[in-house]
């Protein structure tokens, strides 16, 4: 591990070639979970990029099984299932799963769909963005796109990560929620038709999906297909949270200084 004073320096390393500082966040989080590297539960990602370049720089590299391990992974050869295994056999499964959210969490400054009330009526999720992630209490901060003047603290399984328009997670029929047209909430609607796949740059998106919502029916009785961009329909909780009886918790965290 390395040290406190190690992991929190700003001081980028000169014997590092490499700049860790271009990587996203997510990367760097995975090779800190994969190496155990302290880090401070709120660090940005400058201090990330200097933890990881301060362990990379300790690290004695045995070039030959690099490369050979390189050479298998073309071949096919590579278990990829040490991967899942991994915390089953250095961790015990709380911790893991502590871990693994730490690493999949919404970073400060990206926009998540938030449940912010304790029912479940049509509209509790908003679109917020997120300023703070507490990894000890699995909490959130986060900010409603039209009230940016306060902050609200909520649960891990009240916050949803928006789409990429890559994942493909749903299909014609599907319930899903979305953002009703000129508003910043989410309401229940069923994917009602195929979604088009098309090319952004060499990489297959889904730029827009079309849904129906519940009880908007016009005066004809009849219900509107709503064209709604990806990235603003989610699925419904129970299909995102799949622990999601274990996750609910609404009692106010405490943070200490």
């Amino acid at each position: 591990r390395t040290s406190a004073k190690s992991s929190h320096s700003r001081s980028y390393p000169r014997g590092v070639g490499l700049d860790f500082r271009k990587l996203a966040g997510l990367t760097l989080f995975s090779y800190i979970d994969h190496h155990g590297v302290n880090v401070r539960a709120e660090a940005p990602p400058s201090e990330l990029a200097v933890a990881v370049a301060r362990h990379f720089e300790s690290m004695e590299v045995d070039e030959e099984a690099c490369i050979g391990g390189f050479l298998s992974r073309l071949e096919g050869k590579t278990d990829y299932g040490r991967e899942t295994a991994f915390f089953d056999g250095r961790a015990p499964p709380s911790i893991a799963k502590k871990r693994r959210r730490s690493k999949w969490a919404a970073r400060p400054g990206e926009q998540v769909a938030a449940k912010v009330t304790r029912t479940d009526e049509n509209g509790s999720w908003i679109l917020a963005s997120v300023q703070r992630f507490y990894a000890d209490t699995e909490t959130y901060d986060v900010q409603d796109e039209d009230d940016t003047s306060k902050l609200i603290r909520l649960p891990w399984s009240h916050v949803m990560r928006l789409s990429t328009g890559a994942e493909g997670c749903f299909k014609k029929g599907t319930d899903c929620m979305a953002i009703f047209p000129e508003t910043t909430s989410f309401y229940r609607s069923k994917v009602s038709k195929s979604p088009v796949w098309k090319l952004s740059g060499t990489t297959p998106m889904v730029q827009e999906i079309i849904v129906k919502f519940e009880d908007d029916e016009d005066e004809n009785g009849r219900t509107p297909h709503r064209r709604v961009p990806s990235r603003y329909v989610i699925p419904i909780p129970s299909e995102y949270f799949y622990e999601e009886s274990e996750d609910i918790d609404l009692t106010a965290p405490t943070t200490s200084k």
